[in-house]
Parts: C-alpha cells; structure tokens; sequence
C-alpha cells in the first residue's frame, strides 16, 4: 500500500476518532441548556398578541424556529458575529489569525475570534476571562459541531444572544423594542439590534439611538449590507418607549391568559401559542360590561364576568372574568369566571331536562299553589311576582321561572336525583356537596361558577351532548362532535324550545323586550336571595353566553336592579358572536325527528276536546301522548279542577269546581306538612298568631279537631285557621268523604 494512502487512512483514523470523542463524551449541560424554560407570546384566534408571558426564571425570552426567522434578517447576524459561519468546525482560524495581528499591532485585545459556536458555548457553559476559558470554549465549540448540524447550532444560539434589560434571544428582543412578530423584522431593525450585544449599555436604540445608528452604519459598511441611514432613523424611532407600548407590551384577556399560561406552561410550548379568542369580541364584551355598571354605580353593582362559547368545537371566544383587572377595590383579579355563587332560577332548566328523561312531558300539569315542603326543617317558596297561578302546563312554568312547580318537581325526582344529573353535566361544585342539598336545589340555592353554568347549558343546542372547553386552538383536536350523550336529544330540544317560546314566558316576565331577539335564541335569567348575584345564560344554534354581575364581596344589590341587566348583555354578546360568522341569519334549532306535534287543552295540558276553550301546540314522544281532556267535560260549563286546587279557587273567585274525593282519590291535608315545627313570634299578640290548615277533597263544613278537641269546620275554600298554642297537636279533618291526620309542634 503506498505510503500516501496509508497516511491518510491514519489521518482520517484520527479525526474520526477525535470526532467520535467529541459528539460522545458526556455533555450534560448541552442537555439542560437545550431544556430551558422559554416565555411566549398568547395569540387570539387571528394572530393578534394578547400577552407575552417570560420564561420562568422571569427573563423576556422566546423561541422562534429557523424558518419562520426572515433570511435577511439572519444573514444580518451572521455577517455581524461570523461570516465563516458555514465553513469552520467551530473555531475559525482566519478568524484567530487575523485577531492576533490586530491585537499584536494595538498592543492590547481590539478585536476576538469568537464564532457563532463558541458564542453559544459560552452561553451553555459560562467561563472566566483568561486562556483557559478560551480554551475550554474552543473545546466546547468543538463538541456543539461534533453534535448539532449548523441549522441546529445557529438556531439555539439566536435565540438566546443576551441583549441586556433582561432580554435574551432575537424574537423577545424584536418584541420589546419594534413591538412586532420576529417574521417582520427588516434589514435595518435588524442591524440596530444585532450591534446591541456588543455594549447592551450603549448600543441599544431604546436608550441611546444615535449610538445604535452609527454602529448600524459601521455594521453596514463593514459586512457591505448597504444600510440607508434614513431607514435606519426611521427604524431607531420605533424603540422609544412610548411608541407602539400596547404592541411592545400587551396586555388583553387577563384572566384568560393566566389561564393560558397555567395550560402552556404544563406543555412547555415552544414559540406563540394561538388560543380560541376573538379580541375584537373580547373587547365589545369588556366594554358592554362596562356600560352597563357604569349605570348601576347607585345600586352597589360594582363587578360581572362573561363567558361565550361556540357549541360546536367547545372554543371560548370571550373571557371577561372582571370588570377591570387593575381595580383592587373591586377584587378586579378574582376571575369572575371560575368563582362559585348562587345561581337562582338558573338551574331550572337541567331540573327539567331531568323530568323529562324520567317521563315527564311538557304538557304536563304542575301545581302553582301555597306549598310547604320538608318537615321539621319547612320550606314554603314563592315567585318572583308573589302569585300564584294555579294548574301550569311543564312549559309555561319552566319559561315563566315559575318556583313552586320546580320544587314541586325536585321533591319527585329527589335532591339526589338531580345532584348526579348535574354532576354528570359538569357541575364539579355540586360533587364536591353531594348530600348537603335540600329541595331549594331547585332554585339554586347552591354555589356554581359561570363557567359551569354555561358550559351545561351550551349541551341544549348541542342536542344532549357534553361539552369540554377548549381555549388553545389545535386543528387536530377532538372537536366535541363524539361527546357523550347525558340526555336524549328530544329532552335537550324540548328545553331549548321552551327557553325560546316568547308566549310561555309572559306569565313570569311579561313582554320581555330585552329577550325577543330577531334571531332564533334561548335564555334563562337568575337572581340569588337577597339580589346578591344576578345572571344570564344565553344560546343560539352556534354559541352560548353566560353573564354574572353582582360583588364578589356578596354585598346585596340596592334598589329593583334584576337579571334583565345581565341578559341584555347575554343578547347583545349572542348578536356580535352571530354577525362575527359572516353568515346570513342564525342557525335554527332543531326538532328530533321523532317528535309529534298534537294540539293540547292550553289548561290541562292533555289532548284538546270538544269543549275545551284553549288550544296549544305541543310536540310529544309518540309514547307519552295524553288521554282527551277530562278538565272540559261539557261545552260552555266550568272546568273541573284536580282537588288540591280546591282553596287556590275559592279564595279568588275563579271559575271552576273540584273534583270529588271519590273521583280523584281520598281527602287529604295539604298544609301544614307532617313533622312540620312552628314558633311563636314574641313581638306579637298571641291573638295575632294561627296556623292555615288547607285540604283537598273535603267538603266545606269538614271538622277540624286538633287532640280531638273539636275546632270548628272548614271554609268554602277548605282552609282553616288555628290559633298558635305551645304543645304537640294531632290535627284530624272528616268529613263524609274521609279523613286526614298530620301532626305539628308549636314552640
């Protein structure tokens, strides 16, 4: 074998050999390096930049992948720090020849030879001053190109040059100084920064500009970038503090972003995050918010939180959760969103979504009239109008907010009942108190946020189906098209057709202007005892909205203000989120196809007759169609009412008659409630002081013998008043259609 070839065969034996050594000798802090926290920035769907948040040792630095860098822009700082970037191992050696030469002339060090590698070298591994922390940088250096491809090297190393103030790398340094996206860095900003590392202290254009532009030009003349210097002046304006300040520090959505970063900061992202809101929506809703308490400044309504939601895909498109994120007067930083208060009638509708997966319908007829539920601890609710109305169709009660029907209701299913039901739809509040609830469930009486609140009542229009929140947008996302089903799809259309039936709410709410919106929608408004809390919860086909307005101190709200406020905001929200499509018109809502419409007695709620007087409409399973009307027996004569509305008659004057016992089942004592405790009011006369005995069924004239002591006989109405006396009571009512007993204390 020639000796020539058996010389490079040895050479090439050793570089292998050294290069072998290099790319596999242990370098531990290459791995934590390239570990590193980094910050970034959170995007709205569109790309706008809501926050940037720094890495988690507080430094502004981001990351930017190579190619989304303009290779103008990186040819600028590679011709600045090392044009022989491509061709060296990592040390240049024309590099070091020519430095020394500099250097010897000077008689002291002008000038280095650091390349890019060794620079990022010493930013993995940090050394002191000296030749052997030259050296150990070389050998470092060496190793990083035994390693990494240049693509690799160049890319960790221009994003994380130091540039002082607290900012490392170019795309948190773009940021900060021009308040723009790394991919519209030019030429021009791009010299004004790369001189900045050389003397953060001097060179940078936010703090000496004129300093920064004539070491721009000598870059420019040095690396022939052919930099105007006009551009150049032009480019140095834009860092002063004070311009493009939103750009250069953004600060939009608070709570959601915080909410962003908790999630981001788990995936450990690696360059902006874009997330599912709109900030042009997000921006109406603050200043819808904002109007109105600005008008409710005299009702102590200091505070409220927004949430809107698109059905299909679960994406949050607003996030309010405060009126102002600043005010430490109004707890501006509790986010509004996720805090638990009492939602008031807002949990109606899941109550009967729960009825009619149990076989209710909703022409069914519930009872509108004084009731006391429970026993030893009563609970005697009332509506919000202080009426009370009688028999009312399942429908017209649930759009009026009707209370007594509800409770009615609840105490049928079970509390228990309706706690797994809305533990099923999300509601991890009520999980959490699973046991503790009573029948004043049914008219919320127990803490949930807004974001429960809304994201079950969004299951509505999505015929049954969960939903999960999302708030980063990722187009390979399960898009909740799979949920589960937590309640049949005629059960989630029956609800979302009743919340939008303009005439079954007349009873509760009147004309209601502020919820007749030209589009197809659906609301349910809430109060909380004492008018601590007022909401809304809004849906069309494509997007839900949830409304909160109150005091997160729990400070009651002074004066009439009610739920209208909130739901007016709810209408409004649900407008912009529809125009925000581009769509004609909102999606309607639609009916299962098993559905029956059948025309329906409007008083009994059962299949119209030949004399019934009103007629409704009503879709029906096939399964649950009623029996005729037995309410409107004859034409022109008076209905005949159930037995328990014996005394809501009477005492009004309405027209109308009762059933006999023996046609409705036995007599009985509708109130007081067995086991039910009374206490005597101390401030007043005992004269003053009874208790209401009502029955159904009796006829008028029935005994009434409390401890088999006669008491006298029953009004027309079948109403008795007792006078209050201390002691335990049997209370007996007979008369030839039966008798009823119920016991009560008095204290």
């Amino acid at each position: 074998m020639p000796r020539i070839v058996k010389t490079a065969l040895i050479v090439l034996g050793c570089v292998l050999a050294v290069y072998g050594t290099l790319r596999f000798i242990p370098y531990p802090e290459l791995e934590t390096y390239r570990q590193r926290s980094y910050g970034f920035a959170a995007l709205d769907r569109s790309g706008r930049v809501l926050r940037v948040f720094p890495a988690a040792d507080g430094v502004k630095r981001e990351w930017s992948a190579l190619e989304a860098i303009p290779p103008a822009a990186l040819r600028v700082f590679i011709r600045a720090e090392d044009r022989r970037f491509y061709l060296h191992p990592g040390i240049d050696p024309a590099a070091v020849v020519a430095a020394g030469l500099r250097n010897l002339r000077s008689g002291r060090t002008v000038s280095g030879a650091s390349t890019i590698t060794m620079q990022l070298a010493r930013l993995i591994t940090p050394h002191g001053q000296g030749l052997g922390g030259k050296l150990r940088e070389a050998f470092d250096a060496l190793r990083l190109e035994a390693r990494l491809s240049k693509k690799q090297i160049l890319e960790l190393w221009i994003n994380g040059i130091p540039f002082g103030s607290n900012i490392e790398g170019l795309p948190a340094i773009t940021r900060a100084r021009f308040g723009r996206e790394l991919s519209l860095l030019d030429d021009s900003r791009a010299a004004l920064l790369a001189v900045i590392p050389r003397r953060p202290g001097l060179y940078d254009p936010a703090h000496n500009p004129q300093a920064a532009i004539s070491a721009a030009l000598a870059l420019s003349q040095r690396c022939g970038l052919k930099l105007d210097e006009a551009a150049l002046l032009e480019a140095a304006a834009e860092t002063a503090p004070d311009i493009f300040a939103d750009a250069k520090n953004p600060f939009h959505a608070p709570h959601f972003t915080e909410r962003i970063a908790q999630i981001a900061r788990a995936q450990r992202p690696l360059g902006p995050t874009f997330t599912t809101l709109d900030l042009d929506l997000q921006s109406y809703a603050e200043k819808r918010l904002a109007t109105e308490l600005s008008l409710l400044e005299n009702n102590r309504v200091s505070n409220g939180a927004i949430l809107a939601i698109e059905n299909s895909s679960g994406a949050v498109r607003v996030y309010v959760g405060s009126a102002s994120w600043f005010d430490e007067e109004i707890s501006g930083k509790i986010d509004g969103v996720r805090v638990e208060n009492q939602p008031g009638s807002c949990l109606k509708p899941f109550l009967y979504a729960l009825a009619l997966e149990k076989g209710f319908s909703p022409g069914d007829v519930l009872p509108d009239i004084p009731t006391v539920f429970g026993g030893s601890e009563a609970y005697s609710p009332a509506n919000f109008n202080r009426r009370f109305n009688g028999p009312v169709r399942f429908r017209v009660a649930l759009a009026s907010s009707l209370n007594i029907p509800a409770v009615h209701l609840l105490e049928r299913l079970g509390v228990r009942l309706f706690e797994d039901f809305l533990a099923n739809l999300g509601f991890e509040s009520i999980a959490r108190n699973r046991g503790s609830n009573g029948v004043g469930l049914a008219l919320g009486n127990a803490e949930v946020s807004l974001e429960e609140l809304a994201r079950a009542f969004a299951v509505f229009p999505r015929g049954g189906r969960a939903l999960e929140l999302r708030f980063i947008e990722d187009q390979t996302m399960e898009q909740n098209t799979e949920a589960r089903q937590i309640m049949s799809p005629y059960s989630a259309w029956i609800i979302t057709d009743i919340l939008s039936d303009r005439a079954s709410r007349f009873i509760g709410f009147g004309p209601a202007p502020v919820l007749a919106t030209d589009f197809p929608s659906m609301f349910k408004t809430g109060t909380a005892n004492q008018f601590q809390q007022i909401w809304a919860l809004g849906a069309t086909a494509r997007f839900t909205v949830g409304v909160w307005m109150g005091n997160f101190s729990g400070e009651t709200i002074i004066g009439a203000t009610g739920s209208s406020i909130p739901a007016r905001i709810a209408s409004d929200m649900l407008k912009a989120l529809e125009q925000s499509t581009g769509q004609e018109g909102a999606a309607f809502f639609s009916a299962p196809g098993n559905t029956r419409e059948i025309e329906i007695c409007a008083l009994s709620g059962m299949a119209a007759g030949p004399a019934c007087t009103g007629t409704a409409r009503e879709w029906l399973l096939p399964e649950r169609l009623p029996d005729t009307c037995t309410w409107h027996r004859q034409p022109d004569s008076e209905p005949v009412y159930p037995p328990e509305y014996q005394a809501w008659l009477a005492e009004r004057f309405r027209r109308g008659q009762t059933a006999p016992a023996a046609a409705s089942g036995s007599a009985y004592i509708r109130l007081p409630v067995s086991g039910s405790v009374f206490y005597l009011d101390p401030g007043l006369p005992p004269e003053a002081q009874a208790i209401r005995i009502e029955t159904a069924g009796f006829s008028p004239g029935a005994l009434v013998y409390a401890n088999d002591t006669l008491q006298g006989g029953l009004s027309q109405a079948g109403v008795f008043i007792l006078p209050l006396r201390r002691g335990v009571y049997r209370l007996l009512v007979e008369d030839e259609n039966g008798s009823g007993m119920t016991e009560i204390e008095v204290r």
